[in-house]
């Protein structure tokens, strides 16, 4: 007798799930709760900004990596959210969870690290994991010799919304010194995709075959369960 399918709730992936949960929490809490964690705890000083980055202190070195979880501006946070949701899913099924913590990681780790040794400004948000996500999915399709039109249309889009959605400032010298944490953001994001598309290809491929196998037995399972019959034969006398 075949099995009634049953709709199954699947905590997918993990590392992104985790990710928007704490985002989210934080920016509740300065939202609604108006607590102002964002500023205080998950913005990174810049080398030249007020409050400048304090090399003595602890936490200062703390924020270096956890200042995309912060972020005041709302249209940024539902944006940056949607983008995470919708591609980390799916490198972190190709990639592995704890690879795609560790490119996580590494983005926030490049970005504080030009925040605090370049920047005038303090830099908050995911801005660079979203680069990340988005310039690593594209190459994952180049690698078969395929430029995709669609990505490169939502990153240059994307990369417009950073630059054009802040302060409005005139003149190309005081555009490009307002935008030194997109261009920061930008450049944590080619680092850490990089890092995920040329140290763990062997991780990559070997995670696509492991889930095709899983997928192939477990379909076989459901075909061999669903089939069983029971067959009465007749007698002839």
């Amino acid at each position: 007798m075949a099995k009634k399918n049953s709709l199954k709730v699947v905590f997918d992936s993990p590392v992104v799930l985790v990710f928007s949960v704490v985002s989210a929490a934080v920016f509740v809490a300065d939202l609604i709760l108006k607590l102002n964690v964002s500023e205080k705890i998950f913005e990174c000083h810049g080398a030249k900004s007020v409050p400048a980055f304090d090399f003595k202190s602890a936490l200062d070195y703390v924020k270096l990596v956890i200042y995309p979880l912060g972020g005041t501006n709302s249209t940024s946070f539902f944006l940056n959210t949607g983008f995470i949701l919708l591609l980390g899913p799916v490198l972190e099924e190709r990639y592995g969870s704890v690879m795609l913590a560790l490119m996580i990681f590494i983005t926030s780790l490049v970005g504080g690290v030009l925040t605090a040794c370049v920047s005038t400004f303090g830099i908050s948000g995911c801005g660079g994991i979203v680069f990340m996500m988005i310039i690593l999915s594209v190459l994952s399709v180049f690698i078969k010799k395929q430029l995709p039109v669609s990505w490169v249309f939502i990153f240059a889009l994307y990369l417009a919304f950073s630059l054009f959605s802040g302060k409005k400032v005139s003149g190309f010298m005081p555009f490009m010194q307002n935008n030194v944490p997109v261009f920061i953001q930008l450049a944590s994001g080619i680092c850490g995709s990089l890092f995920g598309f040329f140290v763990c290809p062997k991780k990559r491929s070997s995670q696509t075959q492991k889930k095709q196998q899983e997928k192939t037995i477990e379909n076989e399972l459901e075909y061999s369960s669903s089939s069983d019959e029971t067959i009465v034969g007749n007698i002839s006398l």
